[in-house]
This record gives structure tokens, sequence and C-alpha cells, in this order.
């Protein structure tokens, strides 16, 4: 039985998607964020973000095509210098989320006792790495995907006689699994939680193998008891219980657990896809879209995505930094952001649209966060 991927792919669809050269509009007159280049490793070609803390600190992947880091290492970026993050014994390498208590979350392989490598969830406090176990022997691999500033990770335990995933949460190094339910009678389901907020509420999908049933649902724990939301994928959670992710139609807010499509850019057609990412705890959400326009045709297109509320008309970041930086750079995707409206985005350079790289996003007036005066006319030359 074929199953979603359930190990980094909403990363590398943030990471890599496909930016298109023709379609930037002209930037703000008055840039809205400053842009910082967040740095890979000496020698690298490549390098990802994932999430940032209130400190500004980011967390991702970098220096790939370095003889250390052939295919990826987990790092932090501290005034955007990346600081590799050790895992004794594990390789290909990736934090995901950091809280901020400054304690990360990521994944890679490790050694099995058959000779091969199992991907693990791995926990770093003040730089020193713990693997998360699964709940069971049959559980060998697992994935972490968010950390709350409790400790508390979410994130997959997968079976080794099926390969279905289960939604599993770690308090400290124990691990427990999320209640599923199907969606339809009978039906086959695997789980993922992806993101969990203060006060422990968890927030994933149910992976549906059934002609019958949406083939993801949006689903909420409440401690192990699973609430099933209808179709979607949920992203991230905020204090205040506003879920973000991707539904039928796609990016959409979940206020009061009520799917609310989020607006399109102007001129956007409906088949193309978005989702939101990320929410902070002033409701301000970032994310990604797929743009109309495609040259050379067949070729993907991605611009990162900021929605000042859940009702706002989106606004493509590439619109909101100066023009020598638009100049200079895409961006694709925002993955994370902060109280304080700092944002990570990936993208590339104008120069080089294969390789990835990551950016860090400040307003130019801090204010402009606090008193919710990041909405902005939007841009409709698309």
């Amino acid at each position: 039985m074929v199953k979603r991927s359930i190990s980094t792919e909403r990363w590398t669809l943030l990471a890599f998607a496909a930016p298109l050269l023709s379609t930037l509009g002209l930037a703000a007159q008055t840039p809205t964020f400053s842009v910082q280049l967040l740095g890979t490793i000496p020698g690298g070609v490549v390098a990802a973000v994932n999430g940032v803390n209130q400190a500004g600190d980011a967390v991702g992947s970098a220096g790939q095509g370095t003889s250390a880091c052939p295919t990826s290492c987990a790092v932090i970026w501290h005034d955007g210098t990346p600081t590799l993050l050790v895992a004794e014994g594990a390789s290909e390498t990736y934090a995901v989320a950091v809280n901020n208590a400054g304690q990360i979350v990521g994944d890679g392989f490790t050694p099995n006792a058959t000779g091969g490598e199992d991907y693990t969830a791995i926990i770093w406090n003040n730089g020193t790495a713990s693997l998360l176990p699964g709940p069971a022997p049959q559980y060998p691999e697992t994935y972490a995907y968010s950390i709350n500033d409790a400790g508390e990770v979410v994130g997959v335990a997968v079976s080794s006689s099926d390969g279905d995933g289960e939604a599993t949460e770690w308090n400290g190094l124990t691990p427990t699994v999320l209640g599923t339910a199907p969606r339809c009678a009978g039906a086959d389901t695997g789980s993922t939680a992806t993101a969990v907020n203060s006060d422990g509420t968890v927030v994933g999908y149910l992976i549906v193998v059934d002609d019958q049933c949406p083939k993801d649902v949006a689903t909420v724990w409440q401690g192990t008891t699973p609430t099933l939301l209808g179709g979607g994928v949920l992203y991230a959670i905020n204090n205040a219980g506003l879920i973000v992710g991707e539904g039928a139609d796609g990016a959409t807010a979940w206020v009061n657990r009520v799917a609310t499509p989020l607006q399109r850019l102007p001129g956007a057609s409906d088949n193309e896809n978005s989702s939101a990412t990320a929410v902070n705890n002033r409701g301000i959400i970032v994310g990604t879209t797929q743009l109309k326009k495609e040259t050379p045709p067949g070729k993907t297109t991605y611009h990162a995505l900021l929605w000042s509320s859940v009702s706002a008309t989106p606004q493509d970041l590439n619109d909101l930094i100066s023009a020598a930086a638009v100049n200079e750079y895409i961006l694709t995707a925002a993955t994370g952001i902060n109280e304080s409206c700092t944002i990570v985005v990936n993208g590339f350079s104008r120069k080089d649209t294969i390789n990835n790289i990551a950016f860090l996003l400040k307003p130019t007036d801090p204010s402009s966060c606090a008193n919710g005066l990041l909405e902005q006319k939007p841009k409709t030359d698309r």
C-alpha cells in the first residue's frame, strides 16, 4: 500500500518550490521588511530554514555539498551565522523547530541493529542531542515536527510491519501514541502530528486510504483523543487555538475549529495551490502560493505570502522588501513567524534558481507588528 511520505515532505515542498523570475511585482517604495541572508556552511551550496523563536534564532539545514554535510546538516542561525547541531552517529540531519527556551527538534539517520539505518527524531538541549524513541519496538523510525515552550514534542512513529505512521507526543524522552479514528467505517488510516501549542493542544492529520473519504483529514488532539475537522492538513496552531494549514480550497484557517478559506492573491485562479504554514499569537499567518503564470510552461512556481489576519487579503512578501533585494532574490515560501513578526523564508538568488537559500525578514518599523499595521494595499500586477 502506498502511503504519503511522512518524513520531510512538508519542509522539502516549502524550501525548494521553484521560482518564476518574470512574475515579480514591483517592491514597495518603503520596504516593510529588511532581508538578512542566512548563510550556509563554508563550501556548501544550499540552506533551508524551517522555524524561528522569539529571540530570532532560526533553525534548518545547511552545508549540502561539503565533505562534512554531503546531503544535509542540522543548523541553528544566530545573527545569520549557522552553527552545526551535532548528533553523534547521525547523518543527513535536519532541524525543524526551536522553542523560546532554545530547545531544538529535528531528525536524522541513525544506525540500527541490523547494520542499516533508521530515521530518528532528535532533540537538542543546550547543544546536546538525544534520540526520541518509538513507543514500542515495532516503531523503529520516528520524526519530530514541533516543540512548545514546555518542551513537549510532537511528530510521528512509523511501524516496521506496514509503514503506517502513528501521531506521537514526547514528554522528555517518553513517547505516547495519540489516538486515531477512521474517517469512514473500515478505512485504513495513519496519522501525523505536526504542531503543539502552549496548552498542549496537538494538530495534524489522518492519512486515509479509502475512495469514500478525503485523502487527508484535519485532526486536533486533546490528550490522546482526536477530533476530526474534515478534509485538510493542519500545519500550525497558536496559543489562542487558531489553526492554519491547507484545506480543499488551498490555504485555510480553522477558527474555533471551523474551516475558513484564506483569500487568494488578486488575480489568482481557483486551481492554484496555496498553503498556510505558520501563525503567531497575533494571528498573523504566513505561507506560500503557486502563481498563475508559468514560464516555461509546466514549471511549478511559488511565492511567499503573508496574511495580516484571517480575513485579510494576502500580500506577496516579494512586494514588501526593497527593490535592491527584489533584484537579487526571490522569496518562495515562508515557514515561520515569531511575535515580533520576524519571518523565516526560503528562496533563491536570481542568478541561481537551482540551489535553495534561506532568509530572515525583520519589520523595518518594529511597531508595525505590535500595532497591526502590516496590512498593505495588495499588488495586482501579476
